[in-house]
């Protein structure tokens, strides 16, 4: 009976790169995420909605492992949360916020800081090797930055600079990114350009992406699920075109919501 449980959860597990089972978090006694349940299988890409203080880029900490939870059972890539070293973590999972850049002395080459994120570093210490920098110059045509490899990255606006921290978490070749708000100070040629480098790795199919913003026009194409947020509290979850809808847009917000799409993309108006 024990060897059929144990295949039972094996095939559980297969594909799943997430899963939340009840966890809660709290931070200097406030709770600021409550008994949430979540799973990411490969495959899917997450849009993570909800209003400013709902706590997504909290649990972003958790799944990074910056913020360990108070409560429940966090798997992520396979591992208990306690069972492993989430430094280690953190090199298999590729993380974009608008932020990072600011990280990032201005005379580094582009080349080199995408290659430092092959070691979960700002900075490059040593000469990388031939294949190293090979894949680099690949993963920054991918994102349609290929021409800029040589150049110091504060030459770069703020939209190539995010696209190049695409290219950044990409070099380490992780099963899971997570991007958090990365179309923030972006204006808007420079966000369009970066939502569809986004938009053709989501539908590429890897890595799995879980995608965190308040702004439902910021969603990229090639997202399949979504999880709607607020206070902490799951307020709607699955299938992007089930979820990303005027009904529970406005539960989540608590404002009525008016939500429409067009080419791929989901647009908001609030609904005077």
């Amino acid at each position: 009976m024990n060897h059929a449980l144990k295949r039972s959860e094996a095939r559980t597990l297969t594909g799943l790169i997430l899963g939340l089972s009840n966890v809660s978090l709290a931070i200097d006694g406030k709770k600021i995420i409550r008994d949430l349940s979540w799973q990411v299988r490969e495959g899917e890409n997450w849009v993570l909605v909800g209003p400013n203080g709902a706590g997504k880029t909290t649990l972003l900490g958790i799944l990074n492992g910056y913020h360990w939870p108070s409560g429940g059972r966090a798997t992520v890539l396979g591992k208990d949360f306690g069972s492993f070293d989430l430094r280690e973590l953190r090199k298999r999972i590729g993380f974009v916020s608008s932020y990072i850049s600011d990280w990032i002395p201005e005379e580094e080459r582009v080349i080199d800081v995408v290659v430092s994120g092959r070691y979960a570093s700002i900075r490059l210490w040593k000469d990388p090797p031939p294949q190293e920098l090979a894949y680099a110059n690949r993963v920054l045509r991918r994102v349609g930055c290929g021409r800029y490899g040589g150049a110091r990255i504060g030459k770069l606006s703020q939209g190539e600079k995010q696209r190049v921290i695409i290219a950044r978490a990409l070099m380490a070749r992780p099963r899971l990114m997570a991007l958090d708000e990365p179309c923030a100070g972006l204006d808007l040629p420079g966000r369009e350009k970066f939502l569809s480098a986004v938009a053709r790795i989501a539908e590429s199919g890897s890595p799995t992406m879980i995608y965190v913003t308040h702004r439902i026009e910021e969603i990229p194409a090639g997202f399949t699920h979504a999880l709607l947020l607020r206070e902490g509290r799951v307020t709607a979850k699955g299938r992007i075109d089930q979820v990303l809808n005027s009904r529970n847009l406005s539960a989540c917000f608590r404002v009525g919501i008016k939500v429409s799409r067009w080419r791929k993309r989901y647009y908001a108006l609030v609904d005077n």
